[in-house]
């Protein structure tokens, strides 16, 4: 009977120790005078995180939604057993993001990337430390101006004709019928691998060279959200982080595209070829700088990995959205055919400018919201007013959630916030709800994406070549079987998008 009560009581105190050690710190923001949701003892406020039910994004709308009109601009949450922040007022997200940026200039996603063993992943920008990422920044986004864009335009249309043919193809064989998803994502990779290292990805032809890019620019996503993940759940032991050897890219992919970028660099600077491209973006830059090939190598990653999948997510999105709106599709495709040179094509500048497709895009990415929470973690103690006139103390290391998502789809700032209006963006109205920290497509402040002009350009020049050739008609009857997939980064709609053709003659 002995060593059984010995047991039993071994048994309690290890639950105890547990139970203190996940649970000790539950009062931080109690004692704060914040307020917040009560958290749940493995999962925190963020069960979605770890349970991968639905996106995470959905655990932190139903937090704002609950205490948007408390008065308060933010509330104390808990990821696991950690206590981090989630702003609910628009005017406090402007002023994290920009008027207070110096103190909030650190990105969550810093700490996703093992930097012990990834060489190309923390060249990214999106992934540098504070130190670091300003001036890699600056070097990414030289080669992305408008003017750099503007001479690059040749390749973008290129890429806009291999789908056109694509389609035509399809429908002179009775094909009628086709996923949005598929030829977005090769629509995307043709711009990538032709404006990064001027390759030919023959992305629309059933070649082993379309295949292989386009599953290694699928596969880089799909494995960093496997370490996103981990990075979450070893919140409740953070020191598994320091023991894990897992990396948020696949070697195989670095591996790949390291060949990619070798070889295309060898052949340029062998042809001398001038071409308005990034690669030769980057070979001025390192005569100009100095630059080292792996630099060039994260600088192009960082390229690919802001212009394929969200570019792709928002195009589908968008022509999908289009299909099941008959009346907004075609008042795009008037403004397009008025639009028309004498050529039969479009400027760069009046692309850029034709504000129905703006407003259509901006309709597709408030929707969507292709990143549905930004992370900023504190680098200097800094004060943020809670409520009025009362300032909490905001210590370095501090994570502050905005949940874009939930901001995105509320009925006060966008009536009927489920529903595709594109009108709602008049009159420049999506700037100035940018400045109220109402609209983030792309983020806010000096760390706004840096491959935001390039996804806005490839997206723009797609649905145009589509709409111009073709009617859309959606062939599902119920999106309702169109569910959120839980383990994607961007918030959007699960398996094919089938959509009908109809050239337009």
């Amino acid at each position: 009977m002995e060593p059984f009560l010995i047991t039993i009581s071994l048994v309690c105190v290890l639950g105890a120790l547990i139970y203190i050690y996940l649970s000790w710190n539950f009062n931080y923001w109690r004692n704060r005078n914040v307020n917040g949701p009560r958290p749940n003892l493995v999962f925190g406020n963020v069960p979605a995180l770890i349970k991968h039910n639905r996106h995470m994004a959905f655990d932190m709308q139903e937090i704002y939604e609950k205490y948007k009109k408390s008065g308060e601009r933010f509330v104390g949450i808990f990821m696991t057993r950690n206590p981090q922040i989630l702003v609910i007022d628009p005017k406090t997200v402007r002023e994290i993001m920009v008027s207070n940026f110096k103190a909030f200039r650190g990105n969550e996603s810093s700490l996703w990337i093992n930097r012990n063993v990834e060489k190309v992943s923390i060249r990214n920008p999106f992934f540098c430390l504070t130190e670091e990422w300003k001036e890699r920044r600056i070097d990414v986004v030289g080669g992305l101006s408008a003017n750099r864009l503007k001479s690059a335009i040749p390749i973008i249309f290129g890429a806009c004709n291999k789908l056109t043919e694509f389609v035509r193809n399809e429908l002179a064989q009775s094909k009628n019928v086709i996923d949005l998803k598929a030829i977005c994502y090769n629509y995307t990779v043709e711009v990538v691998s032709d404006f990064i290292w001027g390759i030919n990805a023959d992305a629309f032809k059933s070649g082993k060279t379309a295949n292989v890019i386009l599953e290694m620019s699928r596969n880089l996503l799909d494995t960093s959200f496997k370490r996103t993940s981990f990075y979450y759940m070893s919140g409740l032991a953070p020191f598994l982080r320091n023991l894990s050897k897992m990396r948020f890219f696949p070697k195989e992919s670095d591996d790949f595209f390291m060949k990619i970028q070798k070889d295309a660099l060898e052949l340029r600077l062998r042809n001398k070829n001038d071409r308005p491209d990034y690669l030769n973006y980057l070979i001025q830059l390192s005569e100009k700088k100095n630059v080292s090939l792996i630099d060039m190598i994260g600088h192009s990653m960082t390229v690919l990995l802001d212009a394929f999948e969200t570019s792709a997510a928002m195009m589908y999105h968008a022509l999908y959205y289009l299909a099941s709106n008959q009346t907004a599709q075609n008042k795009l495709r008037k403004e397009i055919m008025d639009n028309l040179d004498e050529h039969n094509g479009i400027s760069y500048d009046t692309l850029m400018e034709l504000p129905y497709l703006d407003q259509c895009i901006n309709e597709t990415i408030r929707l969507t919201s292709p990143i549905p929470v930004f992370s900023r973690r504190c680098i200097e103690q800094t004060f943020l007013e809670n409520s009025e006139n009362v300032n909490i103390q905001i210590d370095p290391g501090m994570m502050l959630h905005i949940p874009t998502y939930a901001i995105h789809h509320d009925p006060e700032i966008f009536p009927n916030p489920n529903d595709f209006i594109p009108e709602r963006f008049n009159d420049g109205f999506a700037k100035e709800l940018t400045q109220k920290g109402s609209f983030l497509p792309f983020g806010d402040g000096p760390r706004i994406c840096a491959g935001m002009r390039l996804g806005q350009l490839e997206t723009k020049a797609g649905v145009f070549e589509i709409i111009r050739n073709f009617k859309l008609s959606r062939k599902d009857d119920n999106t309702s079987k169109h569910i959120v997939d839980p383990g994607a980064f961007i918030i959007g709609l699960a398996g094919d998008l089938l959509v009908e053709f109809e050239l337009i003659k």
